[in-house]
């Protein structure tokens, strides 16, 4: 089924006049441990960093590289974990088996350079919407992170948030109950500090039921 998946993507983009030798592809980082995760989590970024006819999937089989990996997996360790203290979830292991435990997407497949241009990946998403929303489905997450893609993602998964809730951060909306985090991208956090923040908003969230 993956495979079909990205054979729609490549005929997506040619069709578009995009070279599908730019698509990096994306998803559960290991199917099974995904699958069998509790809660099951999908971060959605912007766009990679000069991987062009890469796979998230094969990058980050060994666990993080680079900061921003590093940042994803201390937060995918807090959510799977209940938030242990810091210094419990920055071991090696635990990061490796929790960024494995997780889905990444990138709103924009074809590969990018170091900094993105949040407009261009806005409307990539908006041409690419029917094939992101599949994708999404075939996920199936129960928290989404949205890390700097809120604004995309509020109308890519048509989220009914009221305008006025925005300083809550944390959402429980969707057709399917998703709890969606208003985050951060990875490459603006800082360790622990970070960490705590996005623990708070966890707690938050767990008082309300």
């Amino acid at each position: 089924m993956q495979n079909d998946v990205w054979t729609d993507w490549e005929n997506h983009y040619r069709i578009s006049g995009i070279d599908p030798g730019s698509i990096c592809k994306d998803g559960p980082i290991d199917e099974v441990s995904y699958r069998n995760a509790h809660p099951k989590i999908l971060f959605v970024l912007r766009e990679v960093n000069n991987y062009r006819g890469g796979n998230l999937k094969d990058y980050l089989a060994d666990g993080p590289k680079y900061p921003i990996w590093f940042a994803v997996a201390r937060w995918a360790a807090g959510l799977l974990n209940d938030f242990p203290p810091f210094q419990e979830i920055i071991k090696p292991r635990i990061l490796k088996d929790s960024i494995r435990k997780t889905a990444i997407i990138n709103l924009k497949k074809a590969s990018g350079g170091p900094q993105a241009d949040p407009q261009e990946v806005n409307l990539y998403a908006y041409r690419d919407r029917q094939l992101l929303r599949q994708q999404v489905d075939l996920i199936a997450p129960e928290i989404v992170v949205a890390c700097g893609t809120f604004d995309t993602i509020v109308w890519l998964l048509e989220l009914d948030i009221n305008p006025l809730d925005l300083k809550n951060k944390v959402y429980t909306v969707g057709p399917k109950n998703w709890i969606v985090i208003n985050w951060r991208h990875p490459t603006r956090a800082n360790m622990r500090e970070t960490y705590q923040e996005l623990s708070n908003l966890w707690r938050i969230l767990r008082s309300k039921g």
